[in-house]
């Protein structure tokens, strides 16, 4: 009779791994399984294994077996089918990397959420709380993404998955910062970054790429673009042709605010580089970014007549996609502030400041562009409906 298939712990593994340095194609080969049949084990995609696998795992490793089995029987989820989909869900960033550059997130909202079916074990529970927190917060729905997120730290710290950890500590670090809780935010990245180890590269950059833009848009540049190069390089060996594409477009608002002699060409490098790797991922929001960038740059240079035509192209295309951003409205009233286009600027800005309510680094952004314009401190109630 054959032996009963044993729980597999993937976090476990997982540390395992980190701990002694080992690639995952390295122990396929030594245990006698396929490259993705690992994947699938550390990954979390696979809660019961056959016996002489788990045996072969812990030789490899140098390990008890109890050391790779999960305590709490690994319970299956509701259905072969539900197991499938959380599958998917789960395997790493997939699910939200090939919904994120259509920005279909609500898409991925309701796709996470129905595949939370009781039982599921913590470790699996955790990485869906995670990527339901990012899901909620691409959406500007901080409240609800903050309650997945404290639950997918508090998950993460229990079953010890330092990459989970990190995840969520990124995801906090956002919040807070959109919070205008600065200084509790950097100190977020820092300690996810702490934990890089665990993380792959791709992971890394997300922190790196995403603690610049928080030190930049508070006003620390040349922090801000160390951080993002950062990025890119880990981007280089492990990264979304998105991923790449919100790094440049960083570095090329970093050079529009500095605005000095050649930001204007360095800007307008990075933007099209943005423009070129958001085509090539499907990025919409990218897409439509990359004008209103370009815009900045052209007036940097003088060039109204090219300024101003990109900047109602970005706007209709955001305008399109039903996303209103107050960035937007700041780099349009830029542009015409650059231009000697006063009232344009001015009108810019009252329908963005709404927009900004809730964000107060990007609220102050606003204010600040206002009082170059001799707006009253009050901008906001210049700011007729939208």
């Amino acid at each position: 009779m054959p032996e009963p298939l044993l729980p597999l712990d993937a976090t476990r593994l997982r540390n395992r791994l980190v701990e002694l340095g080992l690639k995952q194609w390295w122990l396929a080969e030594q245990v006698g399984v396929d490259r993705r049949t690992v994947m699938r084990w550390v990954n979390g995609q696979v809660q019961r294994i056959q016996p002489v696998h788990a045996r072969a795992l812990a030789a490899v490793l140098g390990c008890p077996l109890d050391a790779l089995l999960a305590q709490d029987g690994g319970a299956p989820l509701a259905s072969a089918d539900d197991q499938r989909a959380a599958g998917v869900a789960i395997a790493g960033a997939r699910l939200l990397d090939r919904l994120g550059p259509a920005h279909e997130w609500d898409v991925a909202e309701r796709l996470i959420k129905a595949v939370l079916v009781p039982d599921l074990p913590l470790a699996v529970l955790g990485r869906l709380l995670h990527q339901l927190a990012v899901a909620c917060w691409r959406q500007d729905n901080l409240a609800e993404a903050g309650r997945h997120n404290a639950a997918a730290l508090d998950i993460a710290q229990r079953v010890g998955d330092r990459a989970l950890e990190a995840n969520a500590l990124g995801s906090r670090a956002n919040l807070r910062f959109w919070r205008g809780e600065v200084p509790g935010a950097l100190a977020d990245y820092r300690a996810a970054l702490a934990l890089a180890p665990w993380l792959a590269p791709g992971e890394r950059g997300s922190l790196h790429s995403n603690l610049g833009a928080a030190l930049y848009e508070t006003g620390a540049l040349d922090a801000g673009e160390r951080e993002i190069e950062t990025a890119l390089d880990c981007f280089a060996d492990e990264g979304t042709p998105m991923q790449r594409s919100i790094a440049r477009g960083h570095l090329a608002l970093i050079a529009l605010e500095r605005g000095g002699p050649g930001c204007a060409e360095r800007a307008e490098r990075e933007a099209r580089r943005s423009e070129v790797l958001a085509r090539r991922a499907g990025y919409r929001r990218g897409l439509a970014l990359a004008p209103l960038l370009r815009a900045d740059a052209a007036a940097l240079r003088g060039e109204a007549t090219t300024a101003l035509a990109l900047v109602e192209q970005g706007l209709a295309a955001f305008a399109a996609l039903g996303i209103r951003e107050a960035l937007n409205q700041r780099l349009a009233a830029r542009v015409h502030r650059r231009l000697g286009r006063l009232d344009e600027a001015r009108a810019a800005l009252a329908i963005g400041l709404p927009w900004a309510a809730g964000f107060p680094v990007e609220q102050a952004a606003l204010r600040d562009e206002a009082a170059r314009l001799g707006m009253s401190p009050d901008v906001t109630s210049q700011a007729g409906p939208v």
